[in-house]
Parts: structure tokens; sequence; C-alpha cells
């Protein structure tokens, strides 16, 4: 696996464009949960015509929690309260190097904590585990308080950016797994953090980084709103 994804749009419509880049949201089985978001990676609005947006993503990553400021469907972002380092699951179904478990706990159902990360866990190939079931919430607790969980992406540790969040669950044992596949938004502004589904916007574009073979990927943003891969 290459150690950073990368993807450069050149502007060539002949105005400024608002740019967001996301994920695909993560797959996760293993419990119930709320819906799966993607989350915006990094927006980068009034990119100006014959400028260049690039996004940068490494394949370091982190399980998340944290909170939302209103209902998922409102367009809200997240303030990630706690990231740890996580290893995905590798190898082969004969020969599985696990990945990271990594347990959440909750307070009274008004807030949510992760602990340290047992490597190797129980995490399957491509994902990692995150455990609900020593957990005193509810579902109810859970949606009314905002609460999330997830994954995320940074290239030291220092700033995380969210890159897929759903609601948790008690008593769950959710395998996390995330996807190499990324969509460039544009037409709307978007905020870094923020929830959206990629099926209730006007205009995106589809990075299939395995599909390609590349870790470096080019668009061209052409004059009649179309993109094209350079």
């Amino acid at each position: 696996m290459a150690n950073s994804y990368k993807i450069t749009i050149k502007n060539k419509t002949g105005a400024p464009q608002d740019y967001a880049f996301f994920s695909a949201p993560p797959i996760v089985s293993g419990g119930m949960s709320g819906d799966i978001w993607s989350n915006v990676v990094k927006a980068a609005p009034k990119t100006a015509n014959g400028a260049n947006a690039l996004l940068t993503v490494w394949a370091n990553y982190y399980a998340i929690c944290g909170t939302t400021d209103g209902l998922p469907d409102q367009g809200v972002s997240i303030s990630i309260s706690k990231a740890v380092s996580i290893a995905l699951g590798s190898g082969t179904a004969s020969s599985p190097v696990m990945g990271s478990t990594i347990a959440l706990s909750a307070e009274d159902g008004g807030s949510i904590d992760l602990g340290p990360p047992t490597t190797p866990g129980k995490g399957k190939i491509g994902c990692f585990q995150l455990t609900t079931t020593g957990t005193k919430f509810t579902v109810e607790q859970a949606k009314n308080n905002n609460l999330v969980i997830g994954i995320a992406t940074s290239p030291d540790g220092d700033i995380t950016n969210a890159m897929g969040t759903f609601t948790p669950y008690p008593a769950s044992l959710y395998q996390i797994q995330p996807q190499m596949i990324y969509y460039v938004a544009t037409g709307e502004r978007f905020q870094a953090g923020q929830l959206v589904k990629v099926e209730r916007l006007g205009s995106s574009m589809a990075v299939d980084f395995n599909a390609r073979g590349t870790n470096n990927v080019t668009l061209i943003h052409n004059e009649d709103m179309t993109f094209d891969f350079a």
C-alpha cells in the first residue's frame, strides 16, 4: 500500500470554483448503527481559474470519536474529541495479520472515549475493530447527544481529518474498512469535517485509486463543468 495518495484538480472552467474532497464511506459491519456518512477531508474554496486544488491523503489511520453540532442530515460537521492510531488487518485469508481492536467507553450516555488499541487485535483484512460491548448507553442517548465514531487519516497524528463517521449503537463489534475511492465535489461550498452523502450532491467525480493503479491522479475541470483524467 502506498503511503500517500494525491488528487490534483486543474481548474480550466474559466471561473473560480469551490471544491471539496471526501472519501467513499467506510464499509461497516458487525452491528447496527446510524447511517454511514462521508466527511469532507479538505475544502478548496474560490480556486481561481488556471489554478490547482490539491488533496494529499496519508495511509495512516485513526479511530475517532466525537460529536456533531446537530443532526447528521442537517449539513453539520464533526468535532473530534479523540483520535487513536490503529493498524488495519493485512495479509491473506490463509495468513492474516489481524488489525487493531479498540474499545469505546461512555459516561451516562453523554460523552464517549476511546481506550488504548490492542494490536494485533481482531480487525479483519483491511479493517480494524471498534467495540461498544462494555459501554452503558442507549441508541436514544447516542442520537440525542449527537455522538459519532469512525475513521480518520493524518500525516503525523497532529491534525486528524475525519473520513467517515456514524452514530454508534451499544453491544456492537464493528469492523471498519476504509475505501480507496475519493470524490471531488463542486458547485457548493463545504467545510472540512462536514458530513455528506455523494448521492445527494449535484456534481461530483469519483477517483478509484485501486482501479486506476496509481496513487497520483490529475483531473481537468473543463469549461462545460465536466471532469477528465489527465
